[in-house]
Order: C-alpha cells, then sequence, then structure tokens
C-alpha cells in the first residue's frame, strides 16, 4: 500500500510537470476561492482584535459596569469593601470635581478643561492607548504633589507638560506622566485625569471644614463629595451580573449593605453594563458568517472547475493511463495518481493565493497606518488560522475534485486505452 501511494504520488508530480497549461488553468478559480477564504478570517481577525480594542478603550474591558449612588456616602471604605464583595475584580473611583479646577502652563491657562478624579486600577478595567508616557501606578499615590494624565487635545493646548499647574482658589504644581489618545473615555474635547491621592484630595472633592462639625466627617472626603458617588467595576465576564445589562443583580448585592455606608434608599443605588463586548462580538460573527459564505461559494466554483479540469484530463490521458496499467501499476497506484494530481494542483494555487495575500496585506496595512492610528499590539497580518484554513481547504477541494476522475480512470478500459 505504501508502494502504492509512493508511486501514485511521483506520477501525480509527473503528470503537474509535464502539463503546464492544465495546470495553470486549474489554478485559477482555487486562487480565488482559497484567497477570498484568507482575506475573509484574516478580516474577520483583524476586526475582532480592533472591535475588542476599540471596546476596551471605549466603554471598557468585557463585563465592566457603572456604579453610581444618588446620596451622601458616610464610609468609603466599607462602600469599596462592599463593591468587591458584590463581585468586583478591578474597581475605580469615577468622580468628577464639583467645581473644576483652572489649567495653566506657564502663564498661559486653557479653559474648559474637565477633569475626572480616578484611581490607578482604571487602567485594568480599560484599555489605555498611551500617546506618551504612562498610566498611573501605585506608587504614584506617594506623590507629595497631584499626578496627572492629559488626552492628546490638552497636551497639545498646554504645550510644555513639564510647568503645569491646578487650582481653584490657590495654583499648585502637578505633575503630568502621560498623554492619552482621544477616546469616549473622555468627557470633553480638554480631558484631565487626576489620580486620587492624599495631594489630590482638595482638588478632588474640596477643602475640609474648619468650623466645627464632627472630626470623622470634617477628614472624609465623600462626605464633601455631594450627592452623588460614581465608580467603575469590573466583574468576572460568567458572573450572573455581568449578564444583565441593566445592572440590577448587582445593585441587589449592594442594596442589601448600603446601611454600611450611610445609604438607607435601595432605589438611590443604580449600576449598569458600561461595555458593549457582547454587542461588538455578535456584529463580528455575522459579518464574519456572511463573508464566509461568500468565499465557501467561490471555493466551491474553483472546485468544479478543478473537477472539470480533471474529467476532461482523464479523457485525454487515457492512452498515459492504459499504459501505466499495462506496464504493471496498480489500480490503487492509478487511484492515488490522479487524485494527488488534483491536490498537488490546488495546493500550489492555494500557495499562489496566499503569496497574493499576503502581498495585498502587507501593501493594505502600509495604507492603513496612513489613516488610522492602530491601537497597541493589533497588527494587521495573516493570522496562523489564516494559513492553516486556506492551504487545508485548498487540499481538501483537490482530493473532492479528484476522487471521481479517478473512478473513471479505473474503469476505463486497458486495450480500448492502448489502441487510441
Amino acid at each position: 500500500m505504501l508502494r502504492s501511494l509512493t508511486a501514485g504520488i511521483v506520477l501525480a508530480f509527473a503528470g503537474s510537470r509535464a502539463n503546464v497549461a492544465r495546470t495553470i488553468l486549474s489554478c485559477a478559480g482555487i486562487v480565488v476561492g482559497v484567497g477570498a477564504l484568507i482575506m475573509v478570517v484574516t478580516a474577520s481577525d483583524f476586526g475582532q482584535r480592533f472591535a475588542t480594542a476599540y471596546s476596551e478603550a471605549n466603554a471598557g474591558r468585557p463585563a465592566t459596569l457603572q456604579v453610581t449612588v444618588f446620596g451622601q456616602v458616610t464610609d468609603r471604605a466599607a462602600f469599596e469593601e462592599d463593591l468587591f464583595r458584590a463581585g468586583g475584580q478591578d474597581i475605580s473611583i469615577y468622580h468628577s470635581p464639583s467645581q473644576a479646577p483652572t489649567v495653566r502652563s506657564g502663564g498661559s491657562v486653557v479653559p474648559d478643561v474637565q477633569f475626572l478624579g480616578v484611581d490607578p486600577s482604571l487602567g485594568d478595567i480599560r484599555r489605555m492607548n498611551m500617546a506618551e508616557g504612562r498610566w498611573f501606578t501605585e506608587a504614584d499615590t506617594g506623590s507629595l504633589a497631584p499626578v496627572m494624565v492629559v488626552n492628546q487635545p490638552l497636551a497639545d493646548a498646554l504645550g510644555d507638560l513639564t510647568r503645569i499647574q491646578v487650582g481653584t482658589d490657590r495654583w499648585m504644581d502637578v505633575r503630568v506622566v502621560g498623554v492619552l489618545e482621544s477616546s469616549a473615555l473622555d468627557i470633553g474635547w480638554y480631558s484631565a485625569y487626576l489620580l486620587r491621592s492624599p495631594a489630590s484630595e482638595e482638588l478632588l472633592f474640596g477643602a475640609s471644614s474648619d468650623t466645627g462639625g464632627s472630626g470623622e466627617e470634617e477628614g472624609d472626603p465623600f462626605a464633601m463629595m455631594g450627592s452623588q458617588t460614581t465608580y467603575q467595576v469590573r466583574i468576572d465576564p460568567q458572573d450572573p451580573a455581568a449578564q444583565d445589562p441593566w445592572g440590577q443583580v448587582f445593585t441587589d448585592r449592594l442594596a442589601s449593605a448600603s446601611w454600611r455606608w450611610g445609604v438607607e434608599d435601595p432605589e438611590s443605588i443604580s449600576a449598569y453594563r458600561a461595555d458593549y463586548a457582547e454587542e461588538v462580538d455578535q456584529i463580528i460573527t455575522y459579518m464574519s458568517w456572511g463573508l464566509m459564505g461568500i468565499a465557501v461559494i467561490t471555493l466551491a466554483t474553483g472546485l468544479l472547475g478543478v473537477l472539470n479540469v480533471g474529467l476532461v484530463t482523464v479523457r485525454e490521458r487515457r492512452r498515459e493511463l492504459a499504459t501505466y496499467r499495462a506496464l504493471g501499476a496498480s489500480r490503487s497506484t492509478l487511484f492515488v495518481a490522479v487524485v494527488m494530481e488534483a491536490v498537488v494542483v490546488s495546493l500550489v494555487a492555494g500557495l499562489i493565493a496566499l503569496a497574493g495575500c499576503w502581498a495585498a496585506v502587507l501593501a493594505g496595512g502600509a495604507v492603513l497606518e496612513h489613516f488610522v492610528s492602530l491601537p497597541e499590539g493589533v497588527p494587521l497580518n495573516i493570522p496562523a488560522s489564516g494559513v492553516l484554513v486556506g492551504l487545508g481547504s485548498a487540499a481538501l477541494v483537490g482530493l473532492l475534485a479528484g476522487i471521481i476522475p479517478a473512478m473513471r480512470a479505473l474503469r476505463a478500459s486497458v486495450v480500448a486505452g492502448l489502441r487510441e
């Protein structure tokens, strides 16, 4: 059996080399079909990665909730502890100061800057596409000066980021550690992200009162936050709360212990799913199936072309095939030779299609970079799955297209073939 298989493969390669014109004709349809299939897999893979990166940067990683309490939270530590107990894996404050500070670089004031108080963990909740520098780290919370990240438009307006000052009633020097690419995360054209730390509490929550009151409430920033407290929370995507887009499951978990942080009315707690990872996945899936259907139809057309050429080839080569039989070639050797010739033709077509797709993707990536800023770690390339699907489908098409001509070749009479 092994000898027959080896002999059949040798005859297949010899037949392909001897009939170059027929091989090229057979390749044409397969090249188009396999090329379309590879491009569909490539587009689907790139679209999935790009959409995921875009969603993570603009709305949060999968299973991101925005939790808001309409009312005064009296115990920050207890509230954050309950956010973790309710299923939070990463949490970050998401607080806009009631009185937005003013920003200046040197002596130039930039108007209408929107501030947002955040924690370093927001970088785990959302993808941060940094244009320069870095996102906050836990070490920054010990800084003696407030630490800030600004978006690209604000960085352009400020110019020199080493001489930044902010303030409400007095100026404070701040340290800018990074510039963030613009996204839906921005709450305004000019957006500044201020790290919550002891150095920035006055900017975020206002100055504590010096005129009486209990000592605990005076020093508690949540007592100065006003009537609304907002956090971003990332939970396990498999958590039942992640399947509830309106956040009622998570809200009920928080409401069961809201008395610990001074909120008595459960209706004052709101949570909702902030990311749209599931919607993006559905859209990409539907588009991929549609494009895959078109590619399969194209590939089926190529299969019919190879099958048709194979049948014509068997008819034209009856004398040659009969001679092989007369010289001692077994039926299995002849069957393998005809089938493998179709497989070889299809694989050659697959390699040609792969080379063409690689060149097209390389050129397309170079052009795309001039118009769109691709997220970090999302290059435009042909994935390994595209190569495997392309060459695998080419081999399968050749195998299917070679079986019928091979069976017809075996049924042909040796005597009649030698008389031609």
